[in-house]
């Protein structure tokens, strides 16, 4: 009797464990299933893997969305080489509505006379005007027995006249006693240009001449 009774005890247990084996199971997978993030039913297999691969850095590590756009919009502005710049990129203040008197006298005049003159840097519009007479020293007189010869020249022309050569003028006047000049002077950029007023006594067998000048410069 006492045997049959522990066989029952032992089947009563057999049967409570195995219930127990078979319910604990599934009771975690429940539990472990709901923690487990849901995935996007809008969203495709295919586009899943792609998302998840731009979201991962090259050693694995995870790595914010922005901050890959941000690396990816990043690009290195080509470095430019500075240039020589040119005299006209150059901006300053322009002498405009100055004026300067650059030759106002009598002088006797032997074989030549040069007078020099300077137009300042960044002068837009240099505008040379004046007069001039000439006559015979011992006649006092203007007329043709006082004719000499007159020119304008820049540095160049100048240095090429004085050396010989036959020169270009920016004005000249050949064999006159009573001249008006009224010329337009190349724009001087950035720097200051020099220029000559230059007579030439023309027939100097007759004598020594005389020149009255009253020359103007406008900026």
């Amino acid at each position: 009797m006492m045997k049959r009774l522990g066989w029952l005890l032992l089947g009563a247990l057999l049967v409570v464990g195995y219930g127990y084996i078979r319910e604990n199971p599934k009771q975690k997978l429940l539990a472990l299933l709901k923690h487990l993030p849901q995935a996007d039913p809008t969203k495709s297999e295919a586009a899943q893997p792609a998302q998840a691969a731009s979201e991962s850095g090259p050693n694995g590590t995870v790595v914010a969305p922005w901050i890959a756009l941000m690396r990816g919009g990043e690009q290195s502005e080509p470095e430019h080489a500075p240039g020589k710049p040119h005299p006209l990129d150059h901006i300053a203040a322009s002498p405009v509505g100055a004026s300067n008197s650059i030759l106002h006298k009598t002088f006797a005049l032997g074989s030549l006379a040069k007078f020099s003159f300077e137009i300042p840097s960044h002068a837009a519009t240099p505008h040379l005007h004046g007069t001039f007479r000439s006559f015979l020293q011992a006649a006092q007189s203007s007329d043709e027995s006082g004719n000499v010869d007159f020119l304008v020249l820049n540095q160049q022309q100048y240095g090429e006249l004085a050396s010989g050569r036959r020169s270009e003028a920016l004005f000249s006047a050949e064999a006159t006693h009573d001249q008006e000049v009224n010329l337009g002077l190349p724009v001087s950029q950035d720097q200051p240009q020099k220029y000559y007023l230059v007579f030439r006594n023309s027939s100097r067998e007759e004598g020594r001449k005389l020149v009255e000048a009253n020359f103007t410069v406008d900026f």
